[in-house]
């Protein structure tokens, strides 16, 4: 009898029986089975590099629920797949030709520049399939997805189309991140909190119905008093109580907005008033939301500021423009001072710039309505243990939002536009 060696070697090891897992076909889900079934999609992989720690993590949890079910006699499918992650994979494209070839896609052209992405795919897909079968994963490989595969892209259509009948989807604005270099919506994961030096704004803004009286707001963003609606103040602040109902004058873009109080309002942060600007930040989004105001919106998807009405101001950079909105308040006696300020501001894990709380329009997914046994629930969950799945279904019935990120130009065709399928057309509204 050989001799078992005094350490564990995985490479004589695991590949032998990882080729005979797959050689049997132990993994490969039979849909006419008549086992109980369970199946989990994997969230699928960017192809932008490679697995990180992350993915390992979550494959590693998803493999002991997939094999833990085939012990417990279930037919079990866990579905593989690769996301092509659209402005991810077209950033990592892009730097590498200009890394490797000093060019950029518009140099190549749109078909050359897609053929260039294919080969990125096909590189570094492959290697993330074969890091997650080296890591075990347990996937019925023979239904591998890609996420621009054509009969994939077809079905998400029709799938979201079939929620939008249903009632299950909707359309409405709400405040995002937005990233003006990569012109993309961000998810809360990819902003990065940096602290930064700047300045903060005392401005000063005159009552219309009080000459001569001004109420004093601090801010870090002087660049975005041209989009102020409101004046609030917290109801029970008895300082502004008799201003309830009065108008100040927004002091770039002069223009009187009105004077409201509302209960989100800190009145002990600095001088307990806030100037309301829905379009460029979250609280004061939903401040405007409670109390109608309207929204404007002064900044070009690239960050520039879009404000004819100021042509000191309009087409400048952003933060170009907020030390010249500094300089313009001063001189219109608008500015009571300025002091040195460190605040924590949140980049793009993208592009690494200072990201912007911006209006999109975004779709919804109502979850309490696919609450239903329709849905497959199962109570109690026979593979979860009963405090996991008391989580996972507290989660479910949350409302959850879906940024559709704005088309790239390797990406899903936006499903916010028009659809077509062989027997009908559908065109989405703003329906909310």
């Amino acid at each position: 009898m050989a001799e078992l060696p005094k350490r564990y070697d995985p490479k004589s090891v695991e590949p032998k029986w990882y080729q005979r897992w797959t050689e049997n076909r132990d993994f490969v889900a039979n849909p006419n089975s008549s086992k109980p079934a369970f199946s989990i999609v994997m969230p699928p992989p960017n192809i932008t590099g490679v697995l990180t720690l992350g993915h390992v993590l979550n494959d590693t949890i998803q493999d002991i629920l997939a094999r833990r079910a085939r012990m417990r006699g279930f037919e079990v499918l866990w579905l593989p797949g690769m996301d092509h992650a659209g402005i991810g994979t077209q950033a990592a494209v892009e730097k590498y030709l200009r890394r490797t070839e000093n060019k950029t896609r518009h140099d190549l052209g749109r078909e050359e520049f897609l053929r260039r992405v294919l080969e990125w795919q096909d590189k570094h897909g492959g290697i993330i399939i074969e890091q997650l079968k080296r890591l075990g994963c347990s996937c019925d490989w023979s239904r591998q997805r890609y996420t621009l595969d054509e009969a994939y892209v077809a079905a998400v259509q029709k799938v979201f189309v079939d929620l939008y009948r249903k009632g299950l989807i909707y359309r409405g604005r709400r405040m995002i991140n937005w990233d003006p270099a990569a012109q993309t919506a961000v998810s809360d994961e990819e902003v990065i909190s940096k602290p930064q030096k700047g300045n903060l704004y005392f401005v000063r803004y005159e009552i219309v119905e009080e000459p001569g009286r001004f109420l004093e707001v601090a801010t870090t963003r002087p660049e975005t008093i041209m989009a102020d609606t409101a004046m609030a103040f917290h109801p029970g602040d008895e300082r502004y109580a008799d201003l309830l109902g009065k108008h100040a004058w927004r002091p770039l873009a002069r223009e009187k907005i009105p004077i409201i109080a509302d209960e989100a309002i800190d009145p002990e942060f600095g001088t307990g008033v806030l100037k309301v600007t829905p379009a460029h930040d979250a609280l004061d989004f939903e401040i405007g939301q409670r109390h109608n105001l309207p929204i404007v919106d002064v900044l070009h998807p690239d960050g520039r500021i879009n404000c004819p009405a100021i042509p000191e101001l309009d087409a400048l950079e952003r933060f170009e423009a907020r030390e010249k909105a500094g300089e313009l308040l001063l001189a219109r006696g608008a500015l009571a001072k300025t002091e040195p300020h460190e605040n924590n501001v949140g980049f793009s894990d993208r592009s690494d710039v200072p990201i912007e709380p911006r209006i999109s329009e975004q779709w919804f997914l109502r979850y309490p309505k696919t609450r239903s046994p329709g849905c497959g629930a199962r109570s109690p969950d026979p593979i979860l243990s009963p405090a996991l799945g008391k989580s996972l279904r507290a989660m479910a019935g949350e409302y959850s939002r879906l940024v559709h990120q704005p088309a790239s130009v390797v990406g899903t065709p936006d499903t916010g536009l028009v659809s077509e399928f062989p027997k009908h057309k559908f065109q989405a509204s703003n329906r909310r």
